[in-house]
């Protein structure tokens, strides 16, 4: 609904892939305001993003009514961005993936550069290292956060590519969470206004059926302890057919 009082979806289907992210977009993020800020999105992105103190300096922000603190797909001289959340003291630019793959990107590597002058000397084309700087503009004296939010694997990636050519304004923190990760935190809220968990259960639903239910364990029932140094082959009994094996030690919480 969101996307389409903004004028983000073509009736005629045209680039249909951007559509359906600029839909979830809305859809996601305009539901959940009209849930007061601390019982519901701060949570579910304080205990989901990565990297964690990025997640802590979120669950910091205090705020109940924040729909007049959330902008989406404001215009920029470098830019579209999905989302940005504008509160007090903090700034968080949001970028949503949901198909299709970074917008630009080009072969700027900054990894062996350290300080600020030489790193902002040559700007990267890639779309974050754009949406850091508009964070970065629009933030000023305040934290800036500049959030992914895709597909789990790839979130990391991305991240992990951004983060290690160092192409993210310094002054930017860079996070992601995945969309299951956000299924996952859906499912914990437990809300005591009935309204607000309809909502809730709706997002739920919404992001079981774009396919976001993740892995999450294997149920093993046997009477035998478990040796942290020793290895062990698991094979399945019922339809579903497994067989993991180690070819390492495993290690224990407290050993290097």
């Amino acid at each position: 609904m969101i996307a389409e009082i903004k004028g983000k979806l073509w009736q005629t289907g045209h680039n249909l892939n951007e559509s359906l992210e600029d839909n979830l977009t809305g859809n996601f993020f305009g539901a959940l305001r009209y849930i007061p800020f601390d019982l519901a999105l701060r949570n579910i992105l304080s205990a989901g993003v990565y990297p964690s103190k990025v997640g802590d300096l979120i669950g910091e922000i205090k705020a109940e009514f924040w729909s007049d603190k959330l902008e989406f797909w404001p215009h920029d001289e470098e830019g579209i961005i999905d989302a940005l959340l504008n509160f007090d003291d903090t700034i968080i630019g949001i970028e949503v993936k949901y198909i299709s793959g970074l917008s630009s990107d080009d072969n700027i590597d900054n990894s062996y550069k350290t300080d600020k002058q030489s790193i902002e000397a040559e700007p990267s084309k890639n779309q974050l290292s754009k949406e850091s700087r508009i964070v970065s503009r629009k933030g000023a004296g305040k934290t800036k956060i500049l959030l992914f939010i895709a597909n789990s694997e790839s979130c990391r990636n991305v991240y992990n590519d951004v983060v290690n050519r160092n192409i993210i304004s310094t002054d930017v923190q860079m996070a992601y969470i995945s969309w299951q990760s956000i299924l996952v935190e859906l499912k914990k809220l437990k809300l005591d206004d009935r309204y607000y968990q309809v909502i809730i259960d709706d997002l739920i639903s919404l992001l079981t059926k774009k396919g976001f239910e993740s892995f999450k364990d294997i149920h093993v029932d046997f009477d035998v302890d478990i040796d942290q140094e020793k290895f062990y082959s698991f094979c399945a009994t019922n339809s579903l057919d497994s067989n993991f094996e180690t070819d390492s030690t495993i290690k224990g919480a407290n050993t290097l």
